[in-house]
């Protein structure tokens, strides 16, 4: 839902009885942040003479709205209008923050996620800080491009470090014009900016003076490289050759805030209203993108290459099999050896040694162990078992179900005495580690950086991360797998504890992704499920459920929604709200959108409060 931004800005206030208007265009066309989602058209407001030479596309203006001063955004000067117009109360800043193409971006963004526009700008342009703008920001004019955009996802080599090979791909990129790089977080964008003293960096981790100064360096045009995270798709550069995404199937290029969109819908959007070459940069494309490639829509550049592996497999739920410790120890005379395991902690269960019966709270939650030296707790309400008894036959043994990373690092530990070892996890990841040999656990997305790479790379329990219960687990351990392998030592070797039947085995030495991604496609197809079909969650009050799934059917009886729509749910999901799930083929899934969209703004204007609502979001059952 929109909500209306408290305005604390200095601005020049201009008299309101000033009744003589500009010549040329005397109507500003502007965005309303209103706070009310159905008011999200723009809106024409007069501009006074005093005014006339300062209004310009994307500034910042203060309009009375509903007998309240609401900010607002020009979008547009126009000759005329049809309405009995108010005035421009103030101009709230002379710094344009939006060019016409990133107001373009905007609305279309706006449209295809049903949002407010102002739930896009909150994203995409950060807030104001007077200080900044001090300086001179006027533009700086570059000469039009005359490139012919191409689209393409390029797979990184294996035994390469990410950042190195991303980093020679934009080296070459920025020759042909200038480039926009989306990385999914702040680590990933604080290492690439290392290798481009010159670039502009955007990210929601920077205070707020080096953040808008940063994105006004990116607007003024004097910039060729911009490297951010998720908002940084929004950042508004002039003559944009090319936009590139790195790992675009990540959950970290989803917005959180309503209303969801996501980096890489949003790159293939922008690329096509601004005429720019589109590249993905990654391991294993996601679902949507590997869709796009077997349409032949997008180009893909594979790695001509193979990976030493060897798999293992467990035969009574060992940590590590028996033929495995050779390697093991082989590894860790060459080199530092990689542990990568699914769970952060120490445990993510509790059962009774005597009896088996599942430990759980008087609350109903389950009871784990974060921490070797933690006693066990609830992990609803909290509450610490120091003294945990068996409430079936009052045992006091308790056996640990699920081990997390510090129990492998307990385990691992003992059964490789005398060598080093780190743990990198959670709110504990270490980016590198210099003059280092020894064990390094890991959980996904925290593997440290070493000089050479690790000689051997062990991902362990790895049927499990195929095992998860939303539709992205195997497209997300597919990534991991292949992502895993670009630490790996130039004589390195990947170990996989996995049943021996797991067509990764295969796939990685081969360094082919496509042969579990396309298998994964004919699936996915086979039931509609996206990237065949386009998918919305709807979560509002369980009591409410009955009345919006008789309207949800009603509109599919009269033709209003398409009758291959499916409606899934309620399913009970928290604190008295339940979910439905919607889903059509995509060649039907504008029709959805429209209205859903048309039934928020009913809400909104009947002054209900707005369904939380998810347009393709990254999972639909988390």
């Amino acid at each position: 839902m929109a909500v209306a931004r408290p305005l604390r800005l200095k601005s020049e206030v201009f008299k309101r009885t000033e009744t003589e208007l500009a010549g040329s265009l005397p109507i500003a066309r502007i965005w309303v942040d209103s706070g009310i989602y159905h008011l999200d058209q723009p809106f024409d407001y007069a501009i006074p003479l005093s005014m006339d030479e300062r209004i310009r596309i994307g500034i910042r203006v203060e309009v009375s709205f509903n007998g309240k001063p609401c900010e607002g955004l020009v979008i547009d000067r126009v000759s005329e209008s049809s309405e009995k117009l108010k005035q421009i109360s103030k101009i709230l800043s002379d710094v344009p923050v939006a060019t016409r193409a990133s107001i373009s971006l905007i609305d279309s963004v706006a449209q295809r996620w049903a949002a407010h526009p102002y739930d896009i700008l909150r994203s995409a342009i950060p807030p104001r800080v007077a200080s900044v703008e001090r300086g001179e920001w006027s533009k700086t004019k570059g000469a039009p491009l005359r490139i012919t955009p191409s689209r393409a996802y390029i797979q990184l080599p294996a035994q390469q470090d990410a950042n190195k090979s991303i980093s020679e791909y934009l080296s070459k990129a920025m020759k042909s014009g200038k480039v926009l790089v989306v990385v999914p977080d702040s680590r990933s964008a604080m290492r690439l900016a290392g290798n481009f003293p010159n670039a502009v960096l955007l990210d929601s981790n920077l205070d707020r003076v080096q953040r808008y100064r940063n994105f006004l360096l990116a607007l003024s045009g004097q910039a060729d490289l911009v490297i951010g995270t998720r908002s940084a798709i929004f950042a508004p550069i002039e003559n944009l050759a090319n936009i590139v995404v790195v790992d675009e199937g990540s959950q970290h290029h989803y917005e959180r805030r309503s209303p969801g969109w996501n980096v890489r819908d949003v790159a293939i959007l922008r690329s096509q209203l601004e005429k720019t070459s589109l590249t993905f940069l990654g391991f294993s494309p996601s679902s949507e993108v590997a869709r796009l490639i077997e349409l032949k829509w997008i180009r893909y550049s594979s790695q001509k290459q193979t990976v030493p592996v060897l798999y293992f497999q467990q035969n009574h739920s060992e940590l590590l099999p028996g033929r495995i410790f050779s390697e093991i120890r082989s590894g860790l005379h060459q080199g530092s050896v990689l542990f990568l395991v699914p769970r952060k902690g120490y445990a993510q269960a509790i059962s009774c040694a005597k009896c088996r019966n599942i430990a759980s709270c008087e609350c109903g939650g389950k009871i784990f162990r974060e921490t070797s030296k933690s006693a066990p707790q609830c992990a609803l309400c909290g509450k610490d078992f120091g003294d945990w008894k068996c409430r079936w036959c009052e045992g006091t043994q308790p056996f640990y179900i699920g081990r997390g990373s510090q129990r492998f690092a307990q385990e691992i530990g003992s059964a490789f005495p005398g060598f080093a070892l780190k743990s990198s996890e959670g709110e504990e990841i270490i980016d590198v580690l210099n003059d280092f040999k020894g064990i390094v656990i890991a959980t996904p997305g925290a593997i440290p950086q070493i000089d050479q790479g690790y000689s051997r790379i062990a991902i362990l329990e790895g049927d499990s991360y195929f095992s998860q219960s939303d539709i992205r687990s195997h497209e997300r351990a597919r990534e991991m797998f292949f992502s895993s392998a670009s630490h790996l030592a130039s004589n390195g070797k990947m170990l996989l504890v996995v049943d021996d039947s797991n067509p990764i085995i295969g796939a990685l030495a081969s360094w082919k992704p496509s042969i579990i991604a396309q298998r994964e496609l004919r699936e996915r197809s086979d039931v509609f499920l996206p990237p065949f079909s386009r998918a919305l969650t709807l979560d509002s009050e369980s009591s409410e459920m009955g009345s919006i799934l008789k309207g949800l059917q009603a509109a599919v009886d009269q033709g209003r929604l398409p009758v291959s729509t499916k409606i899934l749910g309620p399913l009970l999901i928290s604190n008295g709200n339940s979910r439905i799930i919607l889903t059509t083929p995509v060649e039907h899934g504008e029709e959805l959108i429209r209205l859903i969209h048309q039934f928020q703004r009913k809400r909104s204007a009947s002054r209900k409060s707005l369904s939380n609502l998810r347009i393709d979001p990254y999972s639909l059952t988390r």
